[in-house]
């Protein structure tokens, strides 16, 4: 079932304050930048835990972020050292980094930094050939300690040995322990670059940013959208569980029929063909 919003959800949204800026992904004649916002809240990892980074929504992970601590013993004395890794999960899948076969360092690169073929050192140093460290040893090695928005270049097979590349943004704690995951994209046009921190490709990108996407419960708010606006909400494995059309520049989709859970929103404007996405908990 579909409607408006009513004066009662709103007042709920405001209570909880959370609106947030909607997840964009435009489309020109080309391709389109496929972008997802982990948060609100971002995903905070620790001692022994894991992200599995699933950089096109499909429901196959691409990448496992985690982190492993290890007993350093000296002089009688035990050490915990945290160790911060990222492990490709397939043999095409590479972090853009500097090391050798063993060791491999992804950069901590900066907003704006183009990532592509033409990139200078691609690894795929999972688990089992090694260590691609983002930092070792509480930071005794390795690009990625006391790091704020540092974005990691990553290259992917998205199926059938279509080759893309994508970004993810982190912050790391000044002891290599405490990991945020912020947001994520990929350039969806085969072997083409992306620039760390693009979301767009510049069509509709004014009225993509206006848009607001907010879950309470089984609703999902969308306010200042197009006038013409087609939805889809998709579970983890990519099946679509909802679709319609929106009527108004604002407007409530109730998934009263679907499982709690986490799924993708996707808002498509019908005039523009720009696109945006957003990871939703219902």
């Amino acid at each position: 079932m579909k409607k408006t919003t009513s004066s009662k959800f709103s007042e709920k949204i405001a209570k909880y304050g959370a609106l947030t800026a909607a997840i964009a992904g435009v489309a020109d004649a080309s391709g389109q930048i496929g972008y997802t916002d982990i948060g609100p809240p971002d995903f905070v990892g620790g001692a022994n835990l894991e992200y599995m980074l699933d950089l096109n929504n499909d429901g196959v992970n691409d990448f496992r972020i985690y982190n492993v601590n290890s007993i350093y013993s000296s002089y009688g004395y035990n050490y915990t050292l945290n160790n911060l890794f990222i492990e490709p999960l397939a043999a095409s899948n590479e972090v853009l980094g500097s090391g050798g076969a063993t060791y491999a360092y992804p950069f901590a690169l900066n907003n704006g930094d183009s990532i592509s073929d033409g990139s200078t050192g691609w690894y795929n140093n999972g688990f089992a050939n090694g260590y691609q460290s983002l930092n070792y040893g509480s930071c005794d090695f390795g690009d990625w300690c006391n790091i704020t928005d540092g974005y990691l270049g990553l290259r992917f097979d998205a199926g059938g040995g279509n080759i893309h590349y994508g970004w993810a943004r982190l912050d790391v704690g000044a002891g290599g322990d405490v990991f945020t995951i912020k947001d994520y994209a990929w350039n969806q046009t085969v072997n083409e670059s992306i620039i760390a921190g693009q979301q767009t490709l510049g069509i509709g990108e004014n009225a993509l940013n206006a848009i607001k996407i907010v879950a309470l419960n089984k609703s999902i708010g969308l306010y200042n959208l197009p006038e013409a606006t087609n939805y889809r909400l998709v579970n983890m494995t990519g099946k679509e569980v909802l679709n319609g059309k929106t009527s108004s520049e604002v407007f409530v989709i109730e998934a009263n029929t679907i499982s709690n859970g986490i799924y993708i929103i996707e808002l498509t404007d019908a005039n523009s063909k720009a696109v945006i996405r957003k990871k939703v908990i219902i």
